[in-house]
């Protein structure tokens, strides 16, 4: 072994010039390949960012826009057949999933009340309003309201139901901090609430918790008042919170909208997720529960793929210029290789005639370009890091923050606009995220994962291009090689 390692390097100090340029065939080689990976690994890495700041949600609910292409002719809207609703016993089974940590089912109804006025807040005055009613009752299967586990709000005084106020549809509620100074409130006291039902005038009917979308007469009816126990006051996080929200149990609302013991339901069923990364395997895992084709499971995916886009092009580059270079770079050190092996064919035949073996030949030659290689390598380690640095600050100016202008877009579809006659609070499921934080987060940081990719591809890239000519001049016998120079 002492000997092939000393004829390796003295082979390479007698040769600078093929020596050097092997080097530099490789080091230039290296270093793109090298920008490719690490700049995959950081789009890779943004993407991850991305996924985990939008979420693990998952919601379960009615497919309008699908609903709507089916009854996309004029008139077809007023006539159309509705769907079946969504299935709590079919939300039941998906919760059962080894990748879901909660779900939540959402039931609503409109309320207003004779000994209590709404708050007036830029939640309430500015903005427009979906319910005709005084207050929005949004109801929960759990101890609690899917707003306070995702901290849209948070409990001021008090406390939240628990699990008697749940199963016994105990008459309690959680009234905002605004209610309660408008109205003098403080936890015990009680208050009288009664469900809304907004009437259509000229022959339309009852339409509980609808938004009024007619030019007909339209007058909101009350039903018998039930007395309610303030168990806790909740301050909004986001001034856009519909503050005259008022949480209670979905035993209640239910109650209140005659629904009680019903499979089906009208309000949200949001499931959470252990981790963001299962979204996908979640939703392909549970779409066969589903039990009508105007049912979906859906994530963020429109704001995901709307912020992945210029990541997935930059992505798409990277891995051409990978393509490209690693069969450029395994041909150009083939050709060498081969020059190289050819130059020393004496030198060969000398060794084969003097009884070395061919393994040990070979041997000798690999560990030239393996050396070779192994200082290529270090260098371009550290040289492919500042390319990359240099590469991701063009990418983060000129793709990512020029991208801005997509976040946060919304469809204005007629599917949405159907959606908004539904009485639901603006509860907002997803993180916030733009295109700066997701900058931010861009880190072209060589780690233990892309070290090791890179180590692989470099190995990969010098087998190639070395041992198909070592192979093919170790075919020759000795006396050719020798008659042959």
């Amino acid at each position: 072994m002492k000997r092939i390692l000393s004829h390796s390097w003295k082979s390479l100090v007698r040769r600078p010039a093929k020596t050097v340029m092997l080097f530099l065939i490789m080091f230039v080689v290296f270093n793109l390949i090298f920008t490719g990976f690490i700049i995959q690994n950081s789009v890779q890495k943004s993407k991850e960012y991305i996924r985990s700041e939008i979420g693990s949600v998952v919601e379960y609910k009615m497919d309008y826009t699908s609903l709507m292409s089916q009854n996309s002719t004029p008139g077809a809207i007023a006539t159309m057949t509705r769907p079946p609703a969504l299935s709590l016993l079919v939300a039941e089974k998906m919760a059962k999933n080894s990748y879901v940590t909660g779900y939540y089912v959402t039931e609503s109804a409109n309320a207003d009340s004779d000994t209590i006025d709404p708050a007036t807040t830029s939640s309430t005055s500015d903005t427009f309003q979906m319910n005709f009613s005084s207050f929005t009752l949004s109801g929960t299967n759990g101890t609690n309201n899917l707003d306070f586990v995702l901290g849209n709000v948070t409990l001021k005084d008090g406390k939240t139901m628990s699990e008697d106020d749940v199963n016994n549809a105990s008459n309690v509620v959680i009234i905002s901090e605004d209610v309660a100074k408008a109205n003098s409130l403080a936890v015990g006291d009680t208050i009288s609430l009664s469900k809304a039902t907004q009437q259509l005038g000229g022959g339309g009917q009852s339409v509980p918790g609808a938004a009024a979308t007619t030019t007909n007469t339209a007058t909101t009816t009350t039903s018998t008042p039930y007395d309610f126990t303030v168990i806790g006051i909740y301050t909004a996080s986001d001034t856009t919170f519909d503050v005259n929200t008022i949480f209670t149990s979905n035993a209640v609302v239910d109650m209140m909208n005659g629904t009680t013991a019903s499979d089906e339901t009208d309000g949200s069923i949001v499931f959470t997720l252990d981790s963001a990364d299962h979204v996908d395997s979640f939703i392909a895992q549970s779409t066969p529960y589903l039990t009508s084709e105007y049912h979906i499971l859906s994530s963020d995916n429109s704001e995901y793929d709307s912020l992945t886009k210029p990541l997935n092009l930059i992505s798409m580059i990277a891995s051409i210029l990978i393509g490209v270079v690693f069969v450029a770079g395994a041909m150009i050190i083939l050709a060498l290789v081969t020059i190289f092996v050819r130059d020393r064919k004496f030198e060969i035949g000398l060794l084969l005639s003097s009884g070395e073996s061919r393994p040990k030949i070979i041997a000798q030659f690999m560990l030239e370009i393996l050396a070779i290689a192994l200082v290529s390598f270090s260098i371009s380690i550290a040289t492919s890091n500042l390319t990359s640095g240099f590469v991701s600050t063009w990418i983060v100016d000129n793709q990512l923050l020029s991208s801005s202008s997509l976040i946060g877009s919304t469809s204005t579809d007629t599917a949405n606009q159907f959606e908004i006659g539904r009485n639901q609070n603006s509860t907002s499921l997803y993180g916030s995220i733009d295109m700066q934080n997701v900058a931010d987060e861009f880190n072209v940081s060589i780690n233990a994962s892309v070290l090791g990719e890179l180590m692989v591809a470099s190995i990969v890239l010098v087998l190639i291009g070395s041992s198909i000519p070592l192979i093919v001049i170790m075919g020759y016998k000795p006396k050719r090689i020798l008659q042959d120079e």
